[in-house]
């Protein structure tokens, strides 16, 4: 077990503020379409409860109340158990990359990978559907099933040379849908709006309002 010293908790304590801040903005209460260049398409979550599994540390409150405490600077070093579960590298690391979620989604999404059937070696029986892939800042961000049939953000880790997958697929597209919305009315991301609109079943999560704009723009390119 690894035991932190004052310095480190500190460390800890300023980075998940920060995440957490970000993760509020541009993630909670959002659900994301990603489609991939094959048409397979992914609803994907990020959840308040999950927000301290992503970090890795082990502390002396609930999820929600972490959560809450990290987005209103008001988590202390004491809240930060003594000993921890993970090594100090694995935890420096993890809360590196907790301020670097966005980037899974909105910024490097073109040379961002689906993983199909995600499997980690601490869990070889359990595979996630999909993880993505960040080449860029050497990271994974895995996602577990939610009750609704969608997708959640579970398990955010360091990039080795040993993930085990079924397949890779590139980013064709990423659409955003509020949490109250029926079908996602904000883009992300396209690759191509022409391959994008010979997507099977695409009506049933991108409105009509995005996917004239695409027709238009497909019928003005053939003048």
């Amino acid at each position: 077990m690894y035991k932190p010293n004052e310095r480190d908790k500190e460390i800890f304590r300023q980075r998940i503020i920060k995440g957490a801040q970000l993760f509020d903005k541009y993630l909670l209460h959002k659900e994301f379409i990603i489609i991939t260049i094959d048409f397979e398409i992914y609803k994907v979550t990020f959840k308040k409860k999950e927000f301290l599994h992503l970090t890795g540390l082990t502390v002396n409150v609930g999820e929600n109340l972490f959560y809450d405490l990290c987005k209103s600077s008001k988590i202390s070093k004491n809240n930060i158990n003594n000993f921890q579960r993970h090594n100090k590298n694995t935890l420096m690391t993890k809360t590196t990359n907790i301020n670097k979620l966005i980037k899974f989604i909105y910024a490097d999404a073109s040379t961002n990978l689906i993983l199909k059937d995600f499997i980690m070696s601490s869990a070889p029986n359990k595979p996630f559907p999909c993880a993505i892939e960040n080449s860029k800042e050497n990271m994974v961000l895995a996602f577990a099933k939610t009750n609704n049939l969608g997708l959640k953000a579970k398990s955010l880790r360091k990039k080795t040379n040993n993930e085990i997958y079924t397949s890779s697929h590139l980013i064709l597209a990423i659409f955003l849908k509020e949490e109250n919305d029926a079908l996602a009315n904000s883009i992300v991301y396209i690759k191509n709006t022409c391959n994008l609109l010979e997507c099977p079943k695409i009506d049933e999560y991108v409105s009509n309002d995005i996917l004239n704009k695409f027709i238009e723009l497909k019928r003005n390119a053939a003048k």
